[in-house]
């Protein structure tokens, strides 16, 4: 057996379209070794192979980016990632026995691991917008609910991977998961395809200039790249640091940004931030895009807390 082989599973009639991406997608797959790659149509895939390959090198290649991995045992390793947007469902081998029996174990073997309660890789993987609304007039797209600490009573294990991927986020610790959970997402939304050609990635800076460049410098560059828009992390600055201003009501949160219209004049601004809470933060951000010039604005936030009734006034 020389050349790889793909065994379909998809759920539904494979139209042109998706054969098309299934010739792009698995043409990078250029492995060294033996292995069984298991893609879901999510945007997530599943791995057994050879330890002793390039295998991590190859992946970053191919703009795949690897969530947790371990060892299976002496020869082999086993883990998980994501992979890009798509449709493609089935898994992919390359065996020196050439036998589809022996890849199905190994699929089968990646099943069972990851597909029962899977709970080793603490944080959400799951990459399509869970809400879509309107504020101050703009689309804004969210990932994830966001249960706050207060409420402790209320969270669930998954609300626990959220709580700390929006906390490693806050501290720069995992821009490149969080870079292909927003790159994936935003794929699928046809009005910022539409659009991104005049398109500019701008952050709803932090309360600090040191957490501005931790959590953002990195963030915009790469997915901005990623998405193929502008990159506009410099587009506003702070001109001092203020006190954290999040969830709070009644304060103007632009009072220490300065707005450079040069970035963004006449474009489409992906308005992005880490959590949305009151909304006052973006819509005061927003307009002042406005003001100085921006076409319109959509919002793209990780995640947005819950209101739940028993704290609503």
């Amino acid at each position: 057996m020389e050349q790889p082989v793909f065994v379909a599973q998809y759920t539904f009639l494979a139209v042109p379209e998706t054969i098309e991406e299934e010739r792009c997608i698995l043409g990078k797959v250029a492995l060294r070794c033996e292995y069984v790659i298991r893609f879901e149509d999510d945007g997530k895939f599943y791995f057994l192979l050879e330890t002793r390959s390039d295998y991590e090198a190859q992946f970053a290649r191919y703009g795949w980016y690897i969530v947790s991995q371990s060892d299976f045992n002496e020869r082999l390793t086993i883990g998980m990632g994501l992979y890009e947007s798509g449709h493609l469902a089935g898994f992919m081998y390359y065996l020196k026995s050439g036998s589809e029996d022996e890849a199905r174990l190994w699929n089968s073997i990646l099943i069972f691991t990851f597909f029962k309660d899977f709970r080793k890789a603490f944080f959400p993987l799951d990459n399509r917008f869970q809400g879509f609304f309107r504020l101050d007039g703009s689309l804004c797209l969210y990932l994830y609910d966001y249960c706050p600490v207060r409420r402790n009573d209320k969270i669930t294990f998954e609300g626990k991977k959220i709580s700390n991927l929006i906390f490693k986020f806050k501290s720069g610790q995992v821009t490149d998961l969080t870079t292909k959970l927003f790159s994936i997402a935003i794929s699928r939304i046809r009005v910022i395809q539409e659009n991104k050609h005049r398109a500019v990635l701008i952050p709803i800076p932090a309360s600090t200039r040191e957490k501005n460049c931790i959590r953002y410098q990195e963030f915009c560059r790469k997915l901005s790249a990623d998405i193929g828009v502008a990159d506009g992390y410099e587009a506003i600055t702070l001109t001092a640091d203020r006190p954290q201003l999040k969830g709070t009501h009644g304060k103007d949160k632009t009072a220490n940004l300065q707005f450079h219209p040069e970035y963004f004049k006449n474009k489409c601004v992906l308005l992005t931030d880490d959590l949305l809470t009151t909304g006052e933060g973006f819509i005061q951000t927003r307009r002042k895009l406005i003001e100085h010039g921006a076409k319109f604005v959509i919002g793209l936030f990780l995640a947005k807390t819950i209101a739940f009734e028993d704290e609503q006034e």
